[in-house]
């Protein structure tokens, strides 16, 4: 039924195209009474399905039973001559008639207006109408969401940005009235005051909607350099330097002086005023850790400390450490050890932080997730935790068991050895093993230091003193004999 005369001057008092109507195949219709239209929707050039909508009096609606439920325009999508322009998405049809008025062909409407509450990722029936143009959706490049400016136009918006993609996604905010007495709500709104001009410049100042994590270098926050510090061990500075941020990872072979290494490293940053955290598995706080801290404040063993000094040193522990000790009926899981970690940062200032060793953690891996890719989850989730708190992170982890040579000696291992995942050289800062060569030489290898404002690989060669709980740095007389980093 042709567009009666009463029609079209409902329509026009909409600013809606005579001519661009009857081309659309917009007709009379009496679905919804004397005063409504058809709005056919065409797929291939074919009407699969039409909107009944009314024009005067309570605005009703209605569609074909049980026709297809597609984007109004369709065609538009797929059309190749319009590839390079964006694709302008509207919540009604009008709206996208009055875009295509103003020059923007490749113009579509939802079927079925916007929600009135935000679904989300939940399936919903609603949304389907999407998946009748896959292909040419996957192919567009930019796409401008221009639903209503009110609460069920935004949900519309954040669905459909949902489900397209908010990296190519854009939304419209729409002008006030030349009297500033209101914002308008639609494009046909602006059309009507604002004409041609106000549509295009709606449209054409679209902005992206906002990806969590994409900036540009105008956009970040100012942010400090974390400073790469001397840890106190002559000759390790030009390997080793401490920084805030970083995931250091510690191998050697059991009995080969991994931990007293580490006890040295925390317990000097201490000595320059870090506070630091342990999560000892292997040690006890009471005991191990209080005998060793002694020593190296003191700078000899406890034995040789008058009450005074003793009485000196465990103040300063006091001061300056905090430990993680689970129960005996607590699972020590990842989780559960980061709670605590962060706890130890935000209760006692920690900014060094010791898991020794990784192996007696509790890992509690999904049925469904590899070894190697639950390692690899788990590195990642110690790096973003020594990001986040901007702390020092030292990972002790043994390697895999080792064969002796034909010497009956143990070969230097090498990150990649490490239980469970190349991952542990690929993923941290910083990589070191501990060797030791003889009753009197020890091997420091830094096999791995990805920046080298933090250091470079390298070896140096060591000889604990157990009298002063450090390490002295001495020239080994085999150096050449050792396999090079």
């Amino acid at each position: 039924m042709a567009l009666s005369e009463r029609h079209l001057t409902l329509l026009r008092d909409r600013g809606l195209d005579e001519e661009l109507l009857v081309r659309l195949g917009v007709e009379s219709s009496l679905k919804l009474g004397p005063d409504s239209i058809a709005i056919p929707y065409f797929r291939g050039g074919k009407a699969v399905n039409h909107k009944y909508r009314s024009l005067a009096g309570e605005k009703r609606f209605a569609q074909d039973p049980d026709a297809p439920k597609i984007f109004w325009n369709w065609d538009a999508i797929a059309d190749e001559t319009l590839a390079s322009e964006p694709l302008i998405i509207t919540e009604g049809e009008f709206d996208a008639i009055i875009a295509i008025q103003c020059g923007f062909q490749r113009t579509v409407s939802v079927p079925d207006g916007a929600p009135a509450q935000e679904i989300g990722a939940a399936d919903t029936r609603k949304y389907l109408f999407l998946d009748t143009a896959p292909q040419a959706l996957r192919d567009v490049k930019e796409i401008i969401l221009a639903t209503d400016g009110d609460g069920p136009g935004a949900n519309l918006m954040n669905d459909l940005a949902l489900r397209l993609g908010k990296g190519r996604c854009k939304f419209v905010t729409y002008p006030q009235s030349r009297d500033r007495s209101k914002r308008f709500k639609d494009l046909n709104e602006v059309y009507l005051e604002h004409g041609h001009r106000g549509v295009v410049e709606t449209l054409s100042r679209a902005q992206w909607i906002k990806i969590s994590g994409l900036y540009r270098m105008s956009e970040l926050p100012p942010l400090s350099d974390p400073t790469p510090h001397d840890i106190g061990i002559l000759g390790l500075e030009k390997h080793y330097r401490v920084r805030a941020g970083d995931l250091c990872v510690i191998t050697g072979i059991p009995g080969h002086g991994k931990t007293t290494f580490v006890n040295e490293v925390v317990g000097r940053l201490a000595l320059k005023g870090w506070n630091a955290c342990f999560a000892s598995f292997e040690q006890r706080p009471q005991t191990d850790h209080r005998r060793a801290l002694r020593t190296l404040y003191n700078g000899r063993w406890v034995i040789h400390q008058h009450e005074i000094d003793i009485q000196t040193a465990d103040r300063w522990i006091d001061e300056r450490f905090s430990f993680i000790v689970p129960d005996e009926d607590e699972d020590a899981s990842l989780d559960w050890l980061l709670e605590r970690l962060g706890a130890a940062v935000v209760q006692y200032g920690a900014s060094v932080a010791v898991i020794d060793p990784w192996n007696e953690l509790d890992h509690i891996r999904p049925k469904d997730m590899s070894l190697t890719e639950y390692v690899s989850e788990s590195i990642r989730r110690l790096k973003r935790f020594a990001v986040k708190f901007q702390i020092h992170l030292i990972v002790v982890a043994h390697p895999a068991k080792m064969a002796r040579g034909k010497d009956g000696k143990f070969p230097v291992p090498a990150l990649y050895d490490i239980s469970d995942s190349a991952h542990w050289y690929n993923k941290p800062d910083v990589g070191v093993i501990i060797h030791r060569l003889d009753d009197v030489t020890t091997l420091i290898r830094v096999a791995k230091a990805k920046f080298e404002v933090i250091g470079v690989r390298g070896d140096i060669y060591g000889s604990f003193n157990v009298d002063t709980g450090r390490y002295m740095i001495i020239d080994d007389p085999r150096a050449a004999g050792v396999e090079a980093v």
